[in-house]
């Protein structure tokens, strides 16, 4: 067992504090992942994808319906109202100038995560167009389940876009990477601008794992940045907890400058660690000390709908008794 699971003092796992009493003491388990069950990239075949009828209405709304679900999602589309009137698809007034319809992604994979539970859950994104493939107006997020390895679908959602969170378009997830060993493998995907230039870059998640199951403990954990405008690829350590099953990336804004920050949840057989990271000197480096950001008397994590943290609360001192 590497030096850093035994010297860590108190870490914020799972919404749960693991106190050990110093060093070379084992901390106390908490919400536990299960490392047993396989779990990899699950193919949708055709017949199995979620289609969608958008409509564009008055009002600067879009109309969404599903052929898995019953009810009406209604999108707010006014962000985009200048190139509607622009383009003669709505009046000012946002009255419609004639029926529009838009279009969605075919959905062909599901990518495996863990539950606050510990559980294994599947995840499908498909982005919701307009007018055109420029058009973007929603996401359609899918949970799923796997019953007698058939993809069960628990659940769907269609939410505004976060652009920042879609997975890359040129890298999939639990392919080969090539670095200093055979098995290493990417873990998980954003596209997003996080080197300050206006141009989205691929960031990457990768590390060792010894077979094709995701939810195999995956250690040396890299962050890795290839940038939109060079195709430059630089790469950095996540810090010196940097083993995991099924880590996941999130983009956000964690300080006061125009740069987006990575956010890295590791759940782990004890709970969870986190990274943060940012781009510094043309490089990913962190953006506050991992020991820091996994203080819990310093900070919170956010936890998303679907297991991994989307932002840190700074724990705010109680005062001293007098």
């Amino acid at each position: 067992m590497k030096a850093w699971c035994k010297t860590v003092s108190a870490v914020l796992c799972g919404g749960a504090i693991l106190l050990t009493a110093g060093p070379n003491v084992e901390p106390v388990h908490a919400k536990t992942v299960n490392p047993q069950a396989f779990a990899t990239v699950v193919r949708i075949q055709p017949q199995q994808s979620i289609m969608f009828q958008i409509t564009f209405v008055d009002g600067f709304r879009a109309q969404v319906t599903s052929s898995h679900f019953k009810g009406v999602t209604t999108v707010n589309v006014s962000p985009n109202k200048d190139g509607y009137v622009k383009y003669g698809v709505y009046q000012a007034n946002g009255k419609l100038r004639k029926p529009i319809t838009g279009f969605a992604e075919k959905l062909v994979q599901l990518v495996p995560y863990y539950e606050a539970d510990g559980s294994i859950r599947y995840l499908g994104r498909q982005t919701l167009w307009g007018v055109d493939g420029y058009d973007r107006i929603a996401v359609a997020t899918s949970v799923w389940t796997l019953v007698n390895q058939k993809p069960q679908l628990v659940g769907l959602t269609i939410d505004k876009g976060d652009w920042d969170n879609m997975p890359s378009p040129d890298v999939d997830v639990n392919t080969g990477f090539s670095m200093d060993k055979d098995s290493t493998f990417v873990l998980d995907t954003r596209y997003a601008d996080v080197t300050g230039d206006g141009v989205r870059d691929h960031v990457l998640l990768v590390g060792h794992k010894m077979g094709a199951s995701m939810n195999l403990l995956a250690d040396d954990l890299r962050l890795v940045v290839r940038e939109g405008k060079t195709n430059q690829q630089t790469y950095a350590s996540v810090g010196q907890w940097d083993q995991a099953y099924l880590p996941k990336l999130h983009i956000g804004r964690y300080n006061q400058d125009s740069v987006n920050d990575i956010l890295i949840t590791m759940p782990t057989e004890t709970g969870k660690v986190y990274s943060l990271m940012t781009w510094k000197g043309n490089r990913p480096a962190a953006l506050i000390d991992q020991k820091t950001v996994n203080n819990p008397a310093v900070y919170q994590p956010v936890i998303g709908r679907h297991g991994e943290a989307v932002g840190l609360h700074k724990v705010t001192p109680k005062p001293k008794q007098k």
